[in-house]
């Protein structure tokens, strides 16, 4: 029997209709290209770490009130503690006059300042140069030389390394992570102040491979000596200005806040 066209076109749309319920209930197969298994694992892999991301700031959480901005004296504690922790930094140097300048330095560098990663320690923990880094200047170093020739230093350190190395996971904003500009100058520590012994034990504590280029060494890779960055002024950044203290520590703060107290803080992703 034939039927009439209507029909025919109204049997083809309930066919395809059923077709695509049927597909849709089917179970997915392992190795399945289709565009849907494709965009899924797509949706899967951008999402999740935002998701993880968030749980890490609100856990990762220093122990002060988290609904109050830290004060600017707990905020030199918790920037003490991170100069305690630290291993390294950036040292700025400016280079000197264009009058001044070595033969083998581009005019146009005059008077510009200049950073580079620097080893560093705290190894005066006992004087009253506890917050003070200790540096192993090299005499051969564009930072030692800009300081002989009468240029102040700036120490930049972070814990956005830090936090990833003791937690294992990056977090949400690296912004929102603390970091401290020391501004000062570099003095040679006399041998009075710190016995050379002394300053190598507690700076091979942190820099094994600075055994190398020790001061005094015959065998030493270039001429060294045990520095100090005398800290003037410190800025710090604590994360987002909402919750945490942004701007200038207090000198005498900076300088004398007992090492008991800086202890007892912790800095975003540290264990109790």
């Amino acid at each position: 029997m034939k039927l009439p066209s209507t029909s025919l076109a109204l049997a083809a749309v309930q066919l395809l209709t059923l077709s695509h319920n049927l597909a849709s209930c089917a179970p997915m197969i392992e190795g399945d290209t289709s565009t849907s298994a494709l965009d899924l694992q797509r949706l899967q892999v951008q999402t999740q770490p935002h998701i993880d991301a968030f749980k890490d700031q609100a856990q990762d959480q220093d122990h002060f009130d988290a609904s109050s901005i830290p004060s600017r004296y707990q905020s030199t504690l918790l920037a003490r503690r991170l100069l305690h922790l630290s291993s390294h930094g950036d040292l700025i140097t400016v280079f000197p006059t264009a009058g001044n300048l070595s033969s083998r330095i581009p005019p146009s560098v005059a008077s510009t300042p200049i950073g580079l990663p620097e080893y560093i320690a705290t190894c005066e923990e006992e004087s009253h140069h506890a917050a003070d880094p200790t540096i192993l200047s090299l005499k051969i170093s564009t930072a030692t030389r800009n300081a002989e020739a009468g240029s102040n230093a700036t120490l930049s350190l972070s814990w956005w390394d830090e936090y990833i190395h003791r937690t294992g996971r990056a977090p949400f904003a690296l912004a929102n992570l603390p970091r401290l500009s020391l501004t000062g100058y570099l003095e040679e520590i006399p041998a009075e102040d710190r016995p050379a012994r002394a300053l190598e034990t507690c700076f091979l504590k942190k820099h094994k491979d600075s055994v190398m280029w020790l001061p005094g060494r015959k065998w030493a890779a270039h001429e060294g000596v045990w520095t100090r960055l005398v800290v003037q002024q410190a800025y710090w950044i604590g994360g987002f200005g909402d919750k945490n203290y942004i701007g200038w520590l207090d000198p005498e703060e900076w300088r004398t806040v007992r090492r008991e107290e800086w202890e007892d803080v912790r800095l975003p992703g540290e264990k109790e």
